[in-house]
């Protein structure tokens, strides 16, 4: 029927049996209509000409390399970006520098005090955030197919790391009969903690988070629980590879509770859940330790055995679905296009503000879509009341948040 709605159509639209590699031949780096699909700008950075190695930027240096075999850069110009990324108050300066002429093939290296300055001068003004250096190299003027300012090649430089917090699970902490400023609720079906006007309920009988409310608020969707993930949406090259048989034991595995056990320290209460997993071969262990602030950290532990032979996961992390008003998303990472562990050197660490539905990717065939890398923090909120929940890591994290489940995609 006529819908009035753009689709791309491929083989197995026309037929049968068709003669044809089904959406194979219509998922390349561009998309039928000239999008860039999120690839793209991977090939798009690794083809680039120019690029910079760090020598001391923090006094000033850089190298300089003209990977063209035929072309200088006296067309082209330097603009570097020094930026503070903090989620409440992202600072930036930029500048030219000169570079001189450098040829084809050539290394030069330079040297720039007013890097130098306007360094100094941030690391003083923002002692306690993440520093990088953008270089961008940009026409001088307009040529065949390429715009005056148009960004030719670019390379971010992190200056000062960001600090990561340390996580306390409750290892490291004392027993104690009783945790001040934690209210303990337990019942033949439930654990339920409560402190900092966050409440999370574990189910003795699923060993789950099955429920998490904010002020009364319920930040997940009623029965549908905080669990592990060991399976994301296939890929094209997934299915050519038959990996969707290859792992599908780490789809939906089963996973018996064993036992589960309540803890009490002097800074928290940790809840403790053993289970098993017989098709894979391996012991799961869920801690969830509530401090008396309201944060709760999961560790999610997996020990399998080596001697049984279980195929590779896609996926080992933890999902969890919340309602719809919390669209929300803000995130200190990679982006603002989706990356992945093997696709991220175009995507540089930035802070974004964002929706939820911005973060899926229209594939040609519905797939996995939306991963961040290198990510800091990660928020999902409420854009009306600014409510929400916010997770950190001890270290880098990969994080998505979608409008639709695995299942679906």
């Amino acid at each position: 029927p006529v819908t009035g709605c753009e689709i791309f159509t491929y083989g197995g639209d026309y037929g049968r049996y068709p003669a044809s590699d089904y959406n194979f031949n219509c998922n390349g780096i561009i998309a039928p209509d000239r999008r860039f699909n999120p690839h793209a700008y991977e090939v798009q950075y690794n083809y680039q000409n120019i690029w910079v190695r760090d020598i001391s930027l923090a006094d000033g240096k850089f190298e300089v390399y003209n990977e063209n075999f035929f072309k200088s850069l006296d067309d082209v110009s330097l603009r570097l970006v020094i930026m503070s990324l903090e989620r409440a108050n992202v600072d930036s300066v930029d500048f030219t520098v000169e570079m001189g002429h450098v040829g084809p093939q050539e290394r030069k290296v330079l040297s720039s005090n007013i890097l130098k300055a306007a360094l100094a001068e941030f690391e003083k003004k923002h002692p306690n955030s993440e520093i990088v250096v953008n270089f961008m190299f940009m026409s001088r003027k307009a040529g065949l197919l390429v715009d005056s300012g148009q960004v030719l090649a670019r390379q971010q430089f992190i200056v000062r790391s960001y600090d990561f917090p340390t996580i306390n699970d409750g290892h490291d902490s004392k027993v104690s009969k009783k945790c001040e400023g934690i209210k303990r609720q337990e019942t033949d079906s439930y654990i339920r903690l409560t402190a900092g006007g966050v409440s999370m309920t574990v189910g003795k009988k699923s060993g789950w988070i099955d429920y998490l409310d904010i002020n009364g608020q319920p930040m997940l969707l009623d029965r549908c629980s905080i669990k592990p993930e060991f399976w994301r949406a296939p890929t094209d090259n997934d299915y050519g590879a038959n990996l969707q048989k290859e792992f599908a034991v780490w789809k939906s595995p089963t996973m018996n509770l064993k036992n589960i056990d309540v803890v009490d320290f002097n800074d928290g209460v940790r809840i403790v859940a053993s289970f098993d997993m017989p098709e894979v071969h391996a012991n799961l262990t869920m801690t969830y330790f509530m401090t008396a602030l309201g944060e709760i950290t999961v560790r999610e532990q997996l020990d399998r055995d080596d001697s049984a032979k279980v195929s590779d996961m896609f996926r080992y992390g933890m999902q969890l679905q919340m309602p719809g008003k919390y669209s929300r998303i803000a995130y200190h990472g990679r982006g603002p296009v989706e990356n992945y562990s093997d696709r991220k050197s175009s995507q540089f660490i930035i802070i974004e503000d964002t929706t939820v539905a911005s973060l899926y990717y229209p594939y040609i065939r519905p797939q996995e879509s939306g991963n961040h890398t290198d990510v800091r923090i990660f928020a999902v909120y409420d854009g009306v009341t600014g409510r929400g929940l916010s997770f950190e890591s001890d270290g880098p994290m990969e994080c998505s948040a979608l409008n639709y489940l695995v299942d679906d995609l």
